[in-house]
């Protein structure tokens, strides 16, 4: 039995490519040293047809993601694995709500994103799961053959693919590694807000993206928006006059490199 999904956090998030990634890293006077560096891996199914590239499972709204610290080369890699359903769809029972794992290894949350200059509420539902792997493992999940991605697949994102999106283990079989993107992150109190800033820079040799975010409750995510937006106008940065989800953008440019 499914039923309708809510969330009671919010992340507003205001992102900008290109050119103005790059003067609002200038105005923001972001120093890579003083951030969080890792690589971000996705997986998808990219096809070629007329009307260009096509993203199957990030069209069905699944998404993919992978994590890695910069660094991290020993025989077991520190993996952070994330499956993502946006929109959310309507969900079973047992996952309308927050869970997590009694150990810790995995999260599983209901949130809403909301990004500028619309700050459109669309429901997410993510389970991400912390957990060391070994590195041959990690390297076939992310070489060129198609269905590698199992190995890192605990059992709650199985559960989750399986009982939300009705995608068993060979619907994946075709799913094809895109990346990496490097990205820095950074976590900054503004006087001006009253929640801490997440800032991260995600960039491939294509493609530079910004996004500035910062988490609230539902009831204050109207109010957030404009917070946000103000304050990024007293740091000397306009907010842009369209926005769009970084992974959709980014896994656009990698699909391309795959030559389809």
């Amino acid at each position: 039995m499914t039923g309708t999904t809510t969330a009671t956090a919010t992340e507003i998030k205001i992102s900008f490519s290109g050119d103005e990634a790059r003067k609002a890293a200038c105005a923001l006077a972001l120093q890579g040293g003083e951030g969080r560096s890792r690589s971000i891996h996705f997986w998808d199914s990219p096809r070629k047809g007329g009307d260009g590239i096509s993203l199957p499972f990030l069209d069905r709204g699944v998404i993919f993601r992978l994590r890695l610290e910069d660094g991290d080369h020993g025989s077991e890699r520190e993996t952070n694995m994330t499956v993502k359903l946006r929109p959310c769809p309507r969900l079973p029972h047992d996952w309308r709500k927050n869970r997590k794992d009694d150990d810790g290894a995995w999260d599983f949350t209901i949130e809403e994103d909301r990004i500028g200059p619309a700050f459109t509420p669309v429901v997410s539902a993510s389970l991400q799961a912390d957990r060391k792997v070994e590195a041959k493992r990690v390297e076939s999940a992310l070489g060129a053959g198609r269905g590698a991605l199992g190995p890192l697949l605990t059992k709650p994102h199985r559960n989750l693919l399986e009982d939300a999106a009705g995608l068993k283990q060979g619907d994946l079989a075709d799913l094809r590694a895109l990346g990496p993107v490097y990205t820095v992150k950074w976590k900054q109190d503004w006087d001006a807000l009253p929640r801490p800033v997440v800032i991260e820079e995600w960039i491939t040799k294509d493609l530079r993206f910004l996004e500035v975010s910062m988490r609230t409750s539902t009831a204050d995510a109207a109010e957030a928006g404009k917070l946000l937006e103000q304050a990024l106008r007293q740091q000397g940065v306009a907010p842009p006059r369209c926005g769009e989800t970084k992974t959709r953008a980014v896994l656009t440019v990698l699909a391309r490199d795959l030559a389809l």
